[in-house]
């Protein structure tokens, strides 16, 4: 009785089964019937099982459309090109984007819901800090959108791009990722593990000095630097006098790299005659950190591994 309710439970016809059961045992030796009969009960498992799977597993979206210039970059090393319908103006923009020459000819939007709904993606990707009327809009009107925090630090962009691998389908280039971004942040440590912690700043437009509780001043750890903002008891940007910064003979000055073509008066504090003649080691990084961490963290971290050794 309990093998004909296994045959119920995999919807297996049962008066049919019955009949040809009659028959089986009347001209089969009892030893070669079990057999057959136990090998029929664990293909229709198998097969009940893989009709599961497949009804369960999620179907990963198609068309995908980004509304965040940090998250098309991710995307663009995530998913096959032809599945993104619309990304940010600011992606194509190189005075913004390192990605720009690659994404010439890829559909843009300006973050608005009237340039989205006509393309039907199926799921849209934005940021914390990007608008929220359109993306609200865009709710409203029934599409999915899925917003990512801002990574504040190294664990965070780590997660954010396994968030993002998996809800598009593409895990495993996720893992790759990871992998090679902990392989630079291992290296770096390594490298200066034993040595006597120099004394720095990271120093950015603005005048800004950048403390504690931020990604530089993890990596600035990682490094074996003295963060000399986080020992004044500065937390998070905050803007520093030129001469107070020079009064505190930092050994080491980390500047991020700029666009040629982004000139700024916010950068002209960089270039300042005083730093340009100071007794101190300027350390010059990827600019992109404070922005799009993801994307560039690994390249910073081997980049101030590389710097830190001459």
């Amino acid at each position: 009785m309990k093998l004909f309710a296994v045959f119920q439970l995999i919807d297996f016809p049962l008066a049919g089964f019955k009949s040809a059961l009659c028959e089986k045992v009347a001209s089969k030796k009892p030893i070669q019937f079990a057999m057959g009969f136990l090998l029929s009960i664990l293909s229709s498992l198998v097969y009940s099982q893989t009709t599961l799977t497949a009804l369960t597993t999620p179907i990963a979206p198609q068309r995908i459309a980004s509304l965040n210039i940090c998250i098309d970059q991710l995307l663009w090393e995530l998913v096959p090109h032809e599945r993104l319908v619309s990304i940010s103006y600011l992606t194509a923009d190189p005075i913004w984007s390192p990605i720009a020459e690659q994404v010439n000819g890829m559909p843009v939007n300006h973050g608005l819901a009237e340039e989205i709904v006509p393309l039907k993606p199926d799921v849209i990707f934005a940021g914390e800090f990007d608008q929220r009327s359109p993306i609200e809009l865009l709710q409203k009107l029934g599409k999915r959108v899925e917003r990512l925090p801002l990574p504040r630090t190294l664990k965070d962009i780590n997660d954010q791009i396994l968030q993002l691998a998996d809800m598009v389908g593409e895990r495993e280039k996720a893992e790759l990722m990871v992998k090679e971004i902990s392989a630079q942040i291992a290296e770096l440590q390594a490298a200066n593990q034993d040595k006597t912690p120099l004394t720095a700043f990271w120093y950015s437009a603005n005048g800004v000095v950048i403390g504690d509780g931020t990604l530089e001043h993890e990596l600035m750890q990682l490094a074996g630097l003295r963060n000399l903002a986080a020992e004044r008891g500065m937390f998070g940007f905050n803007q520093l006098d030129l001469e107070l910064l020079l009064s505190a003979k930092p050994q080491i000055l980390i500047v991020e790299r700029g666009s040629d073509d982004a000139y700024s008066l916010a950068r002209e504090y960089l270039s300042h005659p005083a730093l340009q003649h100071a007794d101190f080691n300027v350390v010059t990084l990827p600019a992109g950190l404070s922005g799009c961490a993801a994307t560039v963290i690994s390249d910073v971290a081997a980049q101030l591994k590389n710097s830190l050794a001459k």
